[in-house]
């Protein structure tokens, strides 16, 4: 089916941060092999507070950073896909029921579980959101029959458990039309952290049971992962910011400047050298000496701030017995040294940082791989729809099938 495509095939992830827009480029060869490409990253403008703010400094700020990739892997791109971060999401969990007979029994059909599940989503939608992503928890069959799939058990009512990403709608809209200005359509919108679990989570650690940390600018996005299934989402109110700010409130040096320190000379360590000796920040008139033990005490700070948070959301989670998969770590903060070996002492359990073969710093740009990936899932997904004739007449039979047991 795949080989109806033309080849080959690329796919370009726009992910939009509170500080930065980064871009990906995927290659696909087939269905099995998929290449980055390359990876290209400008300070974000026009957004803040998980909102467009100016239209027209967005738009050109996802002009740069597609046209930066694009360019450097020689490729046009026409198309994007879009992953916007968990400040601008309300994660909300749904149910519903569908009574399937009145008397008796009949087998569950696909058309069953479908008119439940979007049951479901009418239930837990507002009026001014949107549905970014549903994901079924469990369905439940009588009341008695707790299935992950239901289809072709007998059952005389049907109830759906989903778990829904919701987005203000006209938020979304203005994203999307910041991209449209920019020059180029819009394939696929997904939640960043969901689309770093795409390339950072294996599928056996998804069926154990794991835990994915997106660690933003901002904020920090906790995935839940059991039996393949996503089981919960949480959040925790700490990101690479925090760091920033902490270094220029307590060393008194401009923004810059601290972002600066933080990324050449931040270390997550707990030991605060005793002699350390100065930092020498370059400065218009000269060098300005900063105290290294002072650096490591406004880092350890913020540091301990974001264990306590982990701490807190993992160890309350009910999955977190199940979590056999340990923690991977994904987002700018991952890379801050020596935060790995924190973090697993603190949690207890076995940490990593999420990685991407052929990129040494894959975490900071795992969101913008992953969204590249999905869109190219979505693109197989509808060629597998378009049926040949053989495939038609195999549903049509099919749907025959369902509507006789539905009315009969």
């Amino acid at each position: 089916m795949l080989n109806r495509l033309k080849r080959p095939k690329f796919f370009c992830g726009v992910d939009i941060g509170a500080s930065s827009v980064k871009a990906a480029l995927v290659h696909v060869r087939d269905e099995h092999n998929l290449d980055l490409l390359g990876v290209f990253e400008v300070p974000a403008k026009g957004f803040k507070d998980a909102s467009v703010n100016d239209l027209t400094e967005l738009a050109d700020c996802i002009q740069l950073v597609v046209k930066g990739v694009s360019q450097k892997c020689a490729v046009n791109v026409t198309s994007v896909h879009l992953g916007i971060d968990g400040e601008c999401l309300q994660v909300r969990r749904s149910s519903a029921v569908l009574p399937l007979v009145d008397t008796g029994t009949k087998v569950i059909s696909r058309s069953d579980v479908r008119k439940v599940n979007h049951q479901a989503r009418l239930l837990g939608t507002g009026l001014e959101e949107e549905v970014l992503h549903d994901v079924p928890q469990f369905y439940k069959v009588d009341d008695a029959n707790v299935a992950t799939n239901p289809i072709g058990l007998f059952g005389r009512k049907l109830e759906s458990h989903l778990l829904l990403f919701l987005v203000n709608a006209n938020r979304l809209r203005n994203m999307v039309k910041a991209v449209h200005q920019a020059g180029y359509e819009v394939g696929r919108v997904s939640l960043s952290a969901w689309a770093a679990s795409v390339v950072g989570l294996e599928e056996a650690l998804k069926r154990q049971g794991c835990v994915l940390v997106d660690i933003g600018s901002n904020l920090t996005t906790v995935l839940f992962f059991k039996n393949n299934i996503l089981g919960d989402v949480q959040s925790v109110p700490w990101g690479g910011q925090y760091l920033t700010q902490s270094l220029a409130e307590r060393l008194n040096l401009a923004a810059d400047l601290a972002e600066d320190i933080k990324r050449t000379h931040a270390v997550a360590s707990v030991a605060v050298p005793a002699a350390g000796g100065d930092i020498l920040v370059k400065r218009d008139k000269g060098y300005l000496p900063v105290r290294r033990e002072a650096v490591c005490e406004a880092v350890n700070w913020e540091v301990e701030n974001l264990l306590t948070h982990l701490e807190t959301v993992i160890h309350s989670s009910p999955l977190f017995h199940d979590l056999n998969g340990g923690v991977v770590v994904v987002g700018g903060g991952a890379l801050l040294p020596g935060l790995m070996e924190r973090i697993e002492a603190r949690l207890r359990m076995p940490v990593r940082m999420g990685t991407t073969k052929g990129l040494n710093n894959a975490a900071l740009f795992s969101s913008a791989i992953g969204l590249a990936q999905l869109g190219y899932m979505n693109n197989l997904q509808q060629t597998v729809d378009f049926k040949t004739p053989g495939e038609v007449k195999h549903k049509l039979i099919e749907r025959v099938r369902e509507l006789c047991q539905e009315y009969f």
